[in-house]
């Protein structure tokens, strides 16, 4: 019995590789494609924008000490002015540099920026308190607060 080195199949397999190769390097070309190391960093919001009345008021990021939920809106605390956001805070969140700012509960992010202290309270938690004297429950483990503040 004689037998023979090639597979019936070599071919098929050839010409699936070369196949795959050609759609492969046709997905790179049109953009669906891209390897994790060529993909853009992550933009954060530096400015955020809300109409006030009859004009358009523009905040830095890193003035903002706190923005608290509000519903479907959230209210953003600069010093002693409020403005209210048509924006979820889940969706802000997402928007903001985790460098700087941190959610301390389902309510609220704070600026690490802004932190004085954090004061213990009964039954292990804890209570942040900002530069300007407001006092915010924290639900957000001590240890991973800790961690945020340190490297902020």
């Amino acid at each position: 019995m004689t037998r023979r080195s090639d597979s019936p199949f070599k071919g098929t397999t050839q010409h699936g590789g070369e196949q795959l190769t050609k759609n492969h390097a046709g997905a790179a070309v049109r953009g669906r494609l891209v390897s994790p190391h060529e993909r853009p960093a992550r933009c954060h919001l530096t400015r955020l924008t809300l109409r006030v009345d009859n004009k358009i008021v523009i905040l830095r990021i890193g003035d903002i000490d706190t923005i608290e939920s509000a519903g479907n809106c959230v209210a953003v605390h600069v010093g002693k002015e409020s403005h209210i956001v048509r924006e979820t805070l889940s969706a802000l969140e997402t928007q903001l540099d985790p460098k700087k700012f941190l959610r301390i509960s389902r309510s609220a992010i704070v600026n690490l920026d802004r932190v004085k202290e954090l004061l213990p309270m009964f039954k292990g938690e804890h209570v942040m308190v900002l530069q300007n004297g407001k006092h915010l429950a924290m639900t957000l483990g001590l240890r991973a607060a800790e961690r945020a503040l340190k490297f902020s």
